[in-house]
């Protein structure tokens, strides 16, 4: 099942993206009907990780980067969820 994970970092929020964008996270996602999902900032989307791994992937980073991650939420993504859909990057 696919994951979100949404993190705070008070520094190297491009590196940290980055960094997650190499082990399969997106900023984006299309929903069941196809239409693209567009996330938040610091919210990433990954396809098959579960929530605990994407909590430990942002984590391991931030380690990595040397940047203090300040809060982080991971939540499997389920076929029931309400949304803003947001524009293109």
């Amino acid at each position: 099942m696919a994951t979100i994970v949404t993190y705070d970092i008070p520094s190297k929020h491009r590196e940290l993206k980055e960094r997650m964008f190499n082990l399969g996270y997106k900023d984006s996602f299309p929903d069941a009907n196809r239409k693209m999902v567009y996330l938040p900032n610091t919210t990433l989307y990954h396809q098959s990780k579960t929530a605990v791994q994407a909590k430990d992937d942002v984590k391991a980073a931030c380690v990595l980067l040397g940047t203090k991650l300040q809060r982080c939420i991971s939540s499997q993504l389920g076929p029931d969820w309400p949304g803003i859909f947001g524009e293109p990057f």
